[in-house]
């Protein structure tokens, strides 16, 4: 057995991407779920974060404090030290723009890291152009967008395969896919999904807080309250009646989310007492930590997506790792991770076919319509067959041994599959194999001499060059003006108009040591600038430069 140190990878950090304080939101809670799996158990001392602000990385450090075990540092990088990535070996962020990053890394030599991102929704703009970006930008064979579901790989491909047809046509060229799209799932805490006081005292403790009777059959649905954008509640409210009508139970239909608005929830209940007026509806706040315990007071979980913009799923598999057998829809990643007859039933779903949607893309695409527009209205023409669902639910209602048997293979499948120390594995293994391809691939679109390193975000002075009269060069000789010394100058640094950037230039110290030279007589920039230790010489080019600017000094 090796005993070689797991791979690991510096994280950005952007506390919003991982914060579940408020409303559910299946990405921050699966963003926030990875790092608190990751710094639990992914073995590193010290976990490293990246990110733009002090506040950010403190944030980091209390996060890392709270979740990893006792007495593991962290550490934060800020824009500044992107240098220092290497050291890790990976760049991982919580989403699929992997070319923001690549353009950063271009200049400060490609092989230095690799970068690895996830997919979550694909449907909306910003997702697809950062997957489109995969062609164009410098991403690299040894970078990786995990996929989290076959058919968000699916989508991944069918996007690049579309845009790669439309710039060969439009160059002449072949748009080539370069980073690695493994597929990983989300994972869920097991441990957290399996009560301590155990299955029978959770569940009589949870039914009693919610006043479910023991002769009531409660379904449980868990998820955003969104119709348009989410799941429509229409099929499920359909089938519980159904099964109602079919069994003669008491039916409680027990839903755990939040609503984004009034007249949402309008919405909902006027459905759920129109649809299905013989099954008790029960709308608990899932932004209440106790209410999230509701998976010990159900029997039956149910989630019949119908959404685009759903792409994995994480409740039906915490619904397995509670021990619950489900009824889902046959929908996107609810296809990998539910087994047909196995761990609950999957229900038949139908949309129009491909060909058809081109007036909800151009609505989009267009700015006319909204991302839940274009959402919505797909939705309301794919269906989720009522009758099929009921069947399953039928089914098992009136099999409980049959409800046992699924709910106890749910759960060691959550336990063998999405368990979040399986899915920290998972990608150490693919940092590992990222490591080794920078070793040994062909470097794409290696930064050539004479050419900008980023053709849409140049050097100023290079993309302006015909503005100004001359350039600094090493020869230019610089005279410091009469009467100026080191502490004037640095007053000068202190005026907010004079030096509205002040952290590009030199500091305090370092401007007086360059004065100070100056006031021996004149130097040329480069004499000035081989004053500093290499790390600050980009900064003493800028403050020569802004000698000048504030007439500190002239130059001939």
């Amino acid at each position: 057995m090796s005993n070689a140190k797991p791979a690991q990878a510096v994280i950005v950090y952007v506390g919003q991407n991982y914060d579940i304080s408020g409303a559910l939101v299946g990405r921050q809670s699966a963003s926030e779920g990875f790092l608190r799996a990751y710094v639990k158990h992914g073995g590193a001392d010290p976990f490293v974060c990246f990110s733009t602000a002090s506040q950010e990385i403190d944030a980091f450090k209390k996060f890392v404090a709270q979740h990893a075990p006792s007495g593991t540092r962290a550490e934060g990088l800020l824009p500044t030290e992107m240098t220092k990535l290497p050291a890790t070996g990976t760049l991982f962020r919580p989403g699929p723009d992997l070319g923001y990053f690549a353009w950063l890394r271009r200049g400060l030599g490609q092989r230095g890291f690799s970068i690895c991102g996830v997919n979550h929704t694909l449907s909306d703009q910003p997702a697809m152009a950062a997957i489109g970006g995969l062609l164009t930008g410098p991403v690299q064979e040894w970078d990786a967008l995990v996929c989290t579901s076959a058919a968000s790989k699916a989508a991944v491909l069918r996007i690049l395969d579309e845009y790669a047809a439309y710039l060969g046509a439009l160059t002449g060229g072949t748009a080539k896919i370069r980073p690695q799209l493994p597929l990983i799932p989300l994972g869920v805490d097991c441990d957290a999904l399996l009560p301590a006081e155990g299955d029978a005292q959770a569940r009589a403790q949870q039914r009693a807080r919610l006043e479910i009777a023991e002769d009531e059959m409660v379904l449980l649905y868990l998820g955003r309250f969104n119709h348009v954008e989410k799941s429509n509640p229409i099929a499920m409210y359909m089938a519980a009646e159904q099964a109602a009508g079919r069994t003669g139970k008491k039916i409680r239909l027990l839903q755990v989310g939040w609503f984004p608005t009034a007249e949402m929830e309008q919405g909902f209940r006027q459905a759920a007492a129109t649809l299905s007026p013989n099954v008790k509806h029960q709308f608990l706040d899932g932004r209440q930590t106790e209410n999230r315990r509701a998976w010990f007071a159900a029997d039956i979980f149910v989630s019949l997506s119908d959404n685009v913009q759903e792409s994995f799923g994480l409740t039906p598999i915490e619904a397995m790792a509670a021990g619950l057998p489900v009824v889902v829809s046959d929908w996107d990643g609810y296809r990998d991770s539910v087994r047909d007859g196995v761990d609950g039933f999957r229900v038949p779903t139908m949309a129009p076919p491909p060909g058809l949607g081109e007036a909800l893309a151009f609505i989009y695409a267009g700015g006319y319509g909204a991302h839940d527009v274009m959402c919505g209205a797909a939705a309301q023409s794919t269906a989720v067959s009522p009758g099929a669902a009921a069947t399953a639910l039928v089914k098992l209602i009136e099999e409980p041994e049959l409800r046992r048997k699924m709910g106890a293979a749910g759960r060691s499948r959550a336990r063998e599959i999405y368990d979040w120390p399986v899915i920290v594995r998972a990608y150490q293994r693919l940092w590992a194999e990222l490591a080794d391809r920078r070793q040994s691939v062909p470097e794409a679109a290696p930064p050539a001499r004479g050419h900008a390193v980023r053709p849409l975000a140049m050097d100023p002075f290079a993309l302006f060059r015909e503005f100004p009269s001359q350039f600094l060069a090493p020869a230019t000789r610089l005279v410091l003006t009469p009467g100026v010394d080191g502490a004037l100058a640095q007053g000068m640094g202190r005026l907010a108009v004079a030096a509205p950037v002040r952290a590009f230039l030199l500091d305090d110290d370092a401007l007086a040591r360059m004065v100070g030279r100056l006031e021996q007589g004149p130097a040329t920039a480069q004499e000035l600038v081989d004053l500093f230790a290499a790390s600050q010489r980009q900064p003493a080019w800028y403050t020569v430069g802004w000698l000048a600017k504030t007439g500190l000094a002239r130059w001939e």
